[in-house]
């Protein structure tokens, strides 16, 4: 009895090393073109909108459209200014896409807070043309996000109309625990398999010993 309780425990144990993560892409049916973002993902956000760049022809070659990693939508700062994403129970900000609405050499800023304390920062710099895959892997309860152009060295490329300091995201990758449980190695799956295929067979022998 004891050993089947066992094999249980130990067979439970290895399905909670399952970690779950989000991917949030903006092509919800419910969130519109033009709609702004209060909560979405289970999480709050602040001054970002979402955009179907095939709306308009405005949006042509612009990073709206080459911003886009899974169509139709993206997601983006509303008038240039700050945006922000948070939850109050932390969250794991993984990955993400990030692109300049309209200004090569745009400069995007992340800060990443927790508990009203600032944990880390991170800047790069962004195309028109192609998306910027960005790694952060922080553990936080706030995002945010602004944008600058340092020493007025942007530009605007011929065939694109001027959004103003407007960054797009696409494809956020973000975790769902604050404490993420890694996912076991093959190996140690199947290690984990031999203990408890093991311990049935030294049961078997037991009872055919007695008997």
């Amino acid at each position: 009895m004891k050993t089947h309780i066992l094999i249980g425990t130990l067979a439970a144990a290895s399905l909670s090393f399952t970690a779950h993560a989000a991917l949030l892409d903006f092509d919800d049916s419910s969130l519109s073109s033009g709609s702004t973002l209060t909560t979405y993902g289970g999480l709050d956000w602040t001054n970002i909108r979402v955009l179907d760049p095939s709306t308009s022809t405005s949006y042509k070659n612009s990073g709206f459209e080459n911003g886009l990693k899974s169509a139709p939508k993206v997601a983006f700062n509303f008038g240039g200014a700050p945006g922000s994403i948070g939850s109050a129970n932390g969250f794991l900000l993984n990955s993400g896409y990030f692109t300049s609405a309209s200004y090569t050499g745009l400069t995007l800023e992340f800060v990443g807070s927790a508990k009203g304390s600032k944990q880390f920062e991170k800047r790069v710099t962004l195309d028109v043309q192609q998306p910027l895959f960005v790694t952060f892997d922080w553990t936080i309860d706030l995002l945010q996000m602004s944008t600058s152009c340092p020493n007025n060295d942007c530009t605007v490329p011929s065939d694109v109309t001027p959004f103003g300091f407007q960054f797009v995201m696409d494809n956020l990758q973000i975790g769902d625990s604050t404490n993420p449980v890694p996912v076991p190695e093959p190996g140690a799956l199947a290690l984990l398999g031999a203990g408890l295929l093991g311990m049935r067979l030294m049961r078997g022998r037991r009872n055919a010993a007695v008997s």
